[in-house]
C-alpha cells in the first residue's frame, strides 16, 4: 500500500537511516519502526490508513524538533515538504503547511505590520510549536502559540482529511491547543495574527559578576512594564569554541532581552539600565522577519537537554538559586528568566489546554559537546530543577518538557482527563502518538 506513496519511505534497510531516523535532538536516540518523507498530505492519508491496518501508530515530526522516545517504533511522518504558506492582510490570518517554519512565515509579514506569535528559535514549525503550546517573544500582549490556532487541517483516525475549528469541534480543537499530535497528524493551520506597528526590540549585556543586581532589577522592571513590553533575562556561559566571535569566546554574561510590538520602549529598561555596567545595548527597531532570531539560539543539531519551572514571582531567594546552581561556567550553558502572560491562552481563558498559570517560567538548557558528558549535563539540570521546587507554581505547556518528563508534569488531572475522553472518541485504535503521549 505504501508503494503508492509520491514521497520516500525511509526503513533501518535504507542507507541513510541512521540519518533520517534522528531528531534535531541529538541527545534522545529516537528509534522509529520506519520514517515516511511525505510529499503531500496525500501520502499522511495513505500511511495512517496503512498503520491502522496494521495494528501499527503514527507520529508526526517536521525538522526533527521535539524528538522523546515516545516515537520509537512509531512510523514516523516528516512534513518538511508541506510549505504552503499564504497571509490574509485584511482577516489577521495565514495558512501554513505543516513543513513551515517561523522563519518563513515571519518573512512573511514584512511590511504588514502584523506578526505572528514566534518563539526563540526560528527552524521550529509553526503546526508543531502550536500544538505543543509555543510560548512567544509576544505572549504577554497576545497569549502562546497554542491560543492563535483557529483552525487546522487534519488527517483523523480513518485517514480522512478534514478541517477543524471551534465551531465543528471546539472540544477537540481544545486538545490541539496544548496536545500535541495525539489526536491526529495535522497537514496545515489557519493562525492568528497581530497588529505590530513599530516592533521594536534588543539586548543588554552585562559583566556575570553583576548578575544579582541585574536580575533584580529585572524583577522590579518586569512588575513595572506595560502588558505589550516582554522582558527575558538570562546567565549564559560561552564556550571555548572558535565558531564565536572574541567578544563573547569562553566567557560569562547576565543578559536581558527587550521587545514590543508598537515601539513603546521609553523608561521601561532605566531601571534595568542603572543595575550595573553595560558592557553591550543594541536595541532597534524591527521587521518581523528579525524576531525569532532575536536571542540567537543556534539551529544546527545539538544534544540538548533542558529543564523548565514556572513561578509567581522574581525573589532574591529564587535569584540565588540561580546563581547557586548556574552562576559560575558548567554543563548548564544558559538559564533564561521569561516573563509571560498569565490568565488564559489569547486572552481566552480556557481556549486550550496549554493554558498558562504562572507568569514566569526558568528555561535552563544543556548543550553538550560529546556524548559522554551527556548524563552529568542532565544531573545538573535535575539538580537545578529540584533547588527550584519551592517556587514551582502550576504546570508548563509541553514545549517546555524536558525529553524524560510527561504530560503529568503539564495538566491537572481533570485536563488530563478530558484529554483521554476526546482522545477516545477521535482515536480509539491509538493509532496516533504525539511526541509525549497520554498517560
Amino acid at each position: 500500500m505504501l508503494e503508492q506513496l509520491r514521497g520516500r519511505l525511509v526503513t533501518p534497510e535504507s542507507p541513510d537511516w541512521e540519518q533520517v531516523r534522528s531528531g534535531w535532538n541529538l541527545s534522545v536516540d529516537q528509534r522509529p519502526a520506519a520514517v515516511v518523507e511525505a510529499a503531500g498530505p496525500g501520502d499522511v492519508e495513505q500511511v495512517v490508513r496503512y498503520a491502522r491496518t496494521h495494528g501499527l501508530q503514527v507520529s508526526a515530526q517536521a525538522g526533527g524538533h521535539g524528538a522523546t522516545h515516545a516515537l520509537d517504533d512509531t512510523i514516523v511522518v516528516r512534513t518538511d515538504a508541506l510549505d504552503e504558506l499564504s497571509v490574509d492582510v485584511p482577516a489577521r490570518s495565514a495558512r501554513v503547511g505543516a513543513g513551515v517554519r517561523w522563519g518563513s512565515l515571519q518573512g512573511a509579514l514584512d511590511g504588514t505590520g502584523l506578526t505572528g506569535l514566534p518563539g526563540s528559535s526560528a527552524s521550529v514549525s509553526v503546526v508543531g510549536y502550536c500544538l505543543n503550546g509555543g510560548f512567544s517573544w509576544f505572549s504577554r500582549p497576545y497569549g502562546s502559540g497554542a491560543g492563535s490556532l483557529r483552525a487546522v487541517e487534519l488527517v483523523d483516525a480513518a485517514g480522512d482529511r478534514r478541517w477543524v475549528d471551534d465551531a465543528s469541534d471546539p472540544d477537540l480543537m481544545w486538545a490541539l491547543r496544548g496536545g500535541g499530535g495525539n489526536f491526529g497528524v495535522v497537514t496545515a493551520a489557519e493562525v492568528e495574527l497581530h497588529p505590530a506597528p513599530a516592533i521594536t526590540g534588543g539586548r543588554l549585556m552585562f559583566p556575570i559578576e553583576q548578575a544579582a543586581a541585574v536580575l533584580t532589577a529585572y524583577g522590579k522592571a518586569t512588575q513595572e512594564a506595560p502588558e505589550s513590553v516582554t522582558l527575558w533575562a538570562y546567565l549564559v556561559h560561552y564556550p571555548q569554541s572558535p565558531a564565536l566571535p572574541e567578544a563573547v569566546r569562553g566567557k560569562s554574561f547576565c543578559m536581558v532581552d527587550v521587545i514590543t510590538p508598537d515601539g513603546e520602549l521609553d523608561g521601561v529598561l532605566a531601571t534595568v539600565r542603572s543595575a550595573g555596567t553595560v558592557l553591550s545595548e543594541v536595541i532597534r527597531p524591527l521587521q518581523p522577519s528579525e524576531v525569532a532570531d532575536l536571542n540567537s539560539v543556534p539551529t544546527p543539531p545539538q544534544a540538548l537537554s533542558l529543564i523548565t519551572s514556572a513561578f509567581q514571582e522574581v525573589t532574591p531567594e529564587l535569584i540565588g538559586t540561580l546563581l547557586s546552581y548556574a552562576g559560575e561556567p558548567s554543563l548548564i550553558f544558559q538559564v533564561a528568566i521569561r516573563h509571560l502572560r498569565s490568565g488564559g491562552v489569547g486572552g481566552r481563558p480556557g481556549a486550550a489546554a496549554a493554558d498558562p498559570v504562572a507568569p514566569y517560567m526558568v528555561l535552563a538548557v544543556s548543550i553538550v559537546p560529546s556524548p559522554e558528558l551527556q548524563q552529568a549535563a542532565e544531573d545538573q539540570l535535575r539538580a537545578l530543577q529540584e533547588g527550584l521546587l519551592p517556587w514551582r507554581t502550576g504546570y508548563m505547556p509541553p514545549s517546555g518538557l524536558s525529553a524524560w518528563n510527561t504530560l503529568r508534569d503539564c495538566y491537572s488531572e481533570a485536563d488530563l482527563t478530558r484529554l483521554r475522553e476526546i482522545k477516545r472518541r477521535v482515536d480509539p485504535d491509538d493509532t496516533f502518538v504525539g511526541n509525549f503521549r497520554l498517560p
